[in-house]
């Protein structure tokens, strides 16, 4: 079945986050070259075995362990639940805690970029354009707290302007009302997973296992928002 944009669009529609306008089908169809592409043939043994040595190299490794800890310090900034760091810092009515945290969140999220930068897959390059559109979206919350956009979609921190930031700035750039932080945070846990997948694929050595794994991802990786 053929996978169109308005498809895509209604996927992303089910959780009530908007797909941005870097659609995936606008990535794949940039990406003409045999490197570039999604899902390259794999038939012959001599491009089954460069396939999986790309795949399983340092950066792979490096882009899974940035994005899993990316999506940890997101997952930790809803401020509706519990004990959350912003509660703290509202019953102590100090937000060092919570600054630390947004200053570990930023090193992630820029390790995430580094690598996602150094990849040539069309999903990877794909998951880039997202990020840097939900740094754009919400860069005036950002940057009352200290933080902007770089050209190459990785951020810069201004610590004595996050130091300074109150409680309210810092909910409207990262809380929960926002929405940056989920989204980035879900993103990278889809970085993580295509990464994994990979990895899986790798690690199978294509047998039955393997290939079990990553017929699933790739069946399901258009249900982007799914």
């Amino acid at each position: 079945m053929r996978i169109t944009n308005q498809m895509m669009q209604q996927t992303a529609k089910k959780t009530g986050i908007p797909l941005q306008q870097n659609t995936l089908l606008d990535i794949l169809n940039k990406s003409s070259s045999p490197s570039n592409s999604l899902l390259p043939s794999v038939e012959s043994s001599g491009s089954t075995n460069t396939f999986l040595e790309k795949l399983n190299n340092k950066s792979n490794k490096q882009l899974k362990e940035a994005a899993e800890s990316l999506s940890d310090y997101a997952s930790r900034l809803d401020d509706d639940k519990e004990g959350s760091l912003f509660a703290k810092a509202e019953a102590s009515k100090d937000t060092s805690e919570l600054v630390a945290h947004i200053k570990g969140m930023a090193g992630a999220y820029n390790k995430t970029i580094k690598y996602l930068n150094g990849s040539d897959s069309a999903l990877d390059k794909f998951y880039q354009q997202e990020l840097k559109t939900y740094l754009s979206d919400h860069a005036d919350a950002l940057k009352k707290v200290g933080i902007t956009r770089n050209q190459d979609g990785s951020i810069s921190m201004d610590e004595n302007v996050l130091k300074a930031a109150d409680l309210d700035s810092l909910k409207a750039a990262f809380g929960s009302s926002s929405g940056f932080s989920e989204k980035v945070g879900y993103v990278a846990g889809r970085v993580a997973e295509n990464s994994r997948a990979s990895s899986a694929g790798i690690l199978g050595g294509y047998n039955s296992s393997g290939m079990d794994f990553w017929n699933s991802f790739t069946k399901n990786m258009y249900d982007f928002w799914g």
